[in-house]
């Protein structure tokens, strides 16, 4: 065996006992208890548990998902709405409110 040879061969074992010295870690791994999960995934929507978590003080109350959805054309309350008029004229008062709107997003002002 060449002597380049040998003392490549030497330093790549001098290196791989080296690194693996310095991979050795002291602290053992802490695996996290029941309690410290929870903790850590309450409000957590993906957390598997979290139906169960959910107490009654987080539910909303039928008044407050009622005036959530107040006005919206999705909720319950408004399946009988009459559909908006294809006439323009809706348009026509939309832009009539939104003239003086700095933030408005209509380019006809």
């Amino acid at each position: 065996m060449s002597s380049k040879l040998a003392l490549s061969l030497a330093a790549a074992l001098a290196l791989s006992a080296a690194s693996g010295v310095a991979r050795a870690d002291p602290i053992a791994p802490h695996s996290p208890s029941n309690d410290e999960i929870d903790a850590a995934e309450t409000g957590v929507p993906a957390s598997v548990d979290y139906p169960n978590r959910k107490t009654s003080k987080d539910s909303p109350t039928n008044v407050e998902i009622n005036a959530a959805e107040a006005g919206s054309p999705d909720s319950p309350d408004n399946k009988d709405q009459p559909p908006l008029s294809t006439d323009g004229k809706a348009k026509q008062a939309w832009r009539k409110l939104e003239r003086d709107n700095p933030h408005s997003t209509d380019d006809h002002q």
